[in-house]
């Protein structure tokens, strides 16, 4: 380190004194390595791994030239590249001794889209003065002929009180009045009709403008990597470096047919948003739903600390239930809340930014581990084995792929595999007289499948949209083929009986489920209903009666669905079975209780209710 005693007060002492200080300060300023080759090169982006909001771009560039030090530079970096992001990858023989980002301004915006589209702005402008000037000539003309024909008119009549007005010269005037006005109308009217499509040509220009130079600003960017070059070889160095404005959504496509169970067909897509700033032309493709990390340490862990609390408060902070559903929910929270922070901290390569989103990791641990001091361990570890977020998974596709970068989405096909499938119809005669097509399917494909939107075909014919939930290999899971116009179900209350017993009162109801089936074949149909369910343990006796029809003795139904009060019997609609010919189901049950108290409908808003209702959903679609 240069150290300066008081300034001299000579000549020589000063410049003695502003040499020196000229040497300090050039051994401040980063310079190029002395005796470096200078090379620049743009290369090829070979490869791309698209993440949900942010891709990791590579591009492979081949280093030519004499052994020894390289400064290369790498130009054409796109608006959307993650400056602190660059990093460079050789080999053997080509040693990366630093990366470093600049920006540089210039004059023209270097895009040759962009340049494009500002040439054709600046044209449609042009086009908008000189119908601003044609509008104003053609006023100018009009005015013209206004005082013309104020000169005319008094002429006119002074000739004819003097007996010596030109009948023929006036009709001329007259005609070329009325004719040049006519003109002009219809000349201001195109005039105008052009002015206003000229407005909305260049509206649409500079939109265009502003969504390809979103948060650009007109300069060029560009990566400058030192290198040691130990062979005379051209050797080939990757460049990585994260960009934004991308990402991707998986989407599927299912088809089948409508005869007996033959299949379906599942294609897995990927709706691409690329608007990075660059064109990918055939690279290597990767969809990925982790996240890129950048930073090489992991989260620290921070103490758990517990302290004890009044009896009241810890009871209220308990209030809600101790149910599955329950712990669900808050599970569920705290691992989406989680992983975000696990996300930025891996993202964050700064002691600083470590140590902030790392306590925020710690904070929601600590959240999680607090619901284990609050419930009890069977009821925990269920929760906690449907409560887990969206798997870490890769798409490596099999062919180059190209993506325009642009405004509209993209999308390209991840895999299609034909899995085996199982019809059946689902009729709900308390919410509706329509019977449904579904169909299991197991996954028999290559890969998990994410959460995402599905379009069902059957026969060739578009039924509707839905969506899958995250399927694991080997999972099976339940899609809808909308309804079948060919059946219905209907809900008859047969009979209603109330009996008084002591101190209580008992309600008898006999219900008829009918099936009409107007297929020529028979048709497997999965027939529901329920029962009341007390809200009140104890205090209202439901007791469903022995019938000829069976409830189903599926699993997973008699597990889950059964002893929440729902109803389930699967039965065959013989074919052509309409009217009188219509499948029957009868059952009946009983609801006994207080005789001082009326029987009502428990509120169905309550947060619990809800919880527990998308619950069932969510175990239904995966079987």
């Amino acid at each position: 380190m240069l150290r300066f005693g008081p300034r001299p007060s000579s000549a020589i002492g000063s410049s003695w004194w502003s040499a020196l200080a000229l040497l300090a300060i050039s051994t401040s300023i980063p310079t190029a390595a002395v005796g470096a080759e200078s090379l620049q090169s743009s290369g090829k982006v070979t490869s791309v791994t698209l993440y949900r909001g942010q891709a990791l771009v590579q591009r492979t560039i081949s280093v030519s030239g004499a052994a020894g030090a390289v400064e290369l530079v790498v130009p054409e970096l796109p608006e959307q590249v993650d400056a602190s992001s660059l990093f460079a990858e050789g080999g053997a023989e080509l040693e990366v001794r630093a990366v470093r980002f600049r920006e540089r301004a210039v004059g023209e915006e270097p895009r040759e889209e962009v340049r494009a589209l500002e040439q054709q702005i600046a044209a449609t402008q042009q086009k908008i003065l000189l119908n601003q000037k044609m509008l104003e000539l053609s006023q100018k003309q009009s005015t013209y002929l206004d005082n013309l024909d104020a000169f005319a008119a008094p002429t006119a009549r002074k000739e004819l009180t003097e007996g010596t007005l030109d009948a023929a010269a006036l009709q001329q005037v007259t005609e070329f009045s009325f004719k040049q006005r006519k003109d002009i109308l219809e000349q201001q009217v195109q005039l105008q009709l052009e002015g206003q499509q000229l407005q909305e040509q260049l509206a649409s220009e500079q939109r265009q403008l502003g969504e390809l130079t979103s948060g650009a600003r007109r300069s060029v960017r560009e990566a400058v990597v030192f290198l040691e070059k130990r062979g005379a070889d051209p050797q080939p160095l990757r460049l990585n470096y994260l960009v934004n404005e991308c990402g991707w959504t998986p989407t599927y496509t299912v088809r089948a047919a409508g005869a007996a169970d033959q299949g379906a067909r599942l294609e897995y897509n990927a709706l691409i948003r690329q608007l990075s700033g660059e064109n990918w032309e055939d690279v290597e493709l990767t969809l990925s739903t982790a996240s890129p990390a950048l930073s090489s340490a992991g989260p620290g862990l921070a103490p758990f600390r517990v302290t004890l609390a009044q009896q009241h408060q810890a009871e209220a902070q308990q209030q809600a239930p101790a149910t599955k559903e329950n712990v669900n929910m808050q599970l569920r929270k705290f691992y989406g809340e989680q992983q975000l922070a696990l996300e930025n901290t891996l993202n964050a390569p700064g002691f600083r930014a470590n140590f902030s989103n790392g306590w925020a990791v710690n904070d929601t641990a600590n959240s999680i581990q607090t619901l284990e001091l609050q419930y009890d361990a069977d009821t925990f570890k269920e929760a906690q084995a449907t409560a887990g977020g969206e798997p870490a998974l890769s798409y490596s596709l099999k062919m180059p792929v190209s993506l325009a970068s642009r405004t509209d989405q993209q999308i390209v096909r991840i895999s299609h595999s034909q899995m085996p499938s199982r019809f059946y119809h689902l009729a709900t005669p308390v919410l509706s007289p329509y019977v449904f097509r579904e169909a299991e399917l197991d996954n028999t494909g290559e890969f998990d499948l994410l959460e995402g939107s599905v379009q069902v075909y059957l026969d060739d014919r578009f039924v509707g949209r839905t969506e899958l939930p995250t399927v694991a290999r080997g999972q099976t899971f339940v899609v809808g083929f909308g309804a079948d116009p060919q059946l219905r179900v209907r809900r008859e209350l047969l009979e209603r009986t109330d009996n008084l017993q002591g101190g209580n009162r008992e309600l008898g109801f006999r219900y008829r489920l009918r099936l009409e089936n107007f297929k020529d074949q028979e048709a497997r149909v999965r027939l529901l209903d329920r029962l009341p369910v007390s809200a009140n343990n104890g205090q209202i006796r439901v007791t469903l009666k022995e019938s000829e029809d069976k409830l189903s003795d599926d699993k997973i139904y008699q597990e889950i669905e059964r002893p929440k009060g729902l109803l389930r019997w699967d039965v065959v609609a013989p074919a052509n079975a309409g009217g009188n010919a219509a499948k029957l189901v009868e059952y009946n049950y009983t609801v006994e209780y207080d005789r001082q108290f009326a029987l009502t409908a428990a509120k169905q808003t309550t947060e619990q209710q809800q919880q527990e209702f998308e619950q069932l959903l969510r175990q239904r679609q995966i079987r």
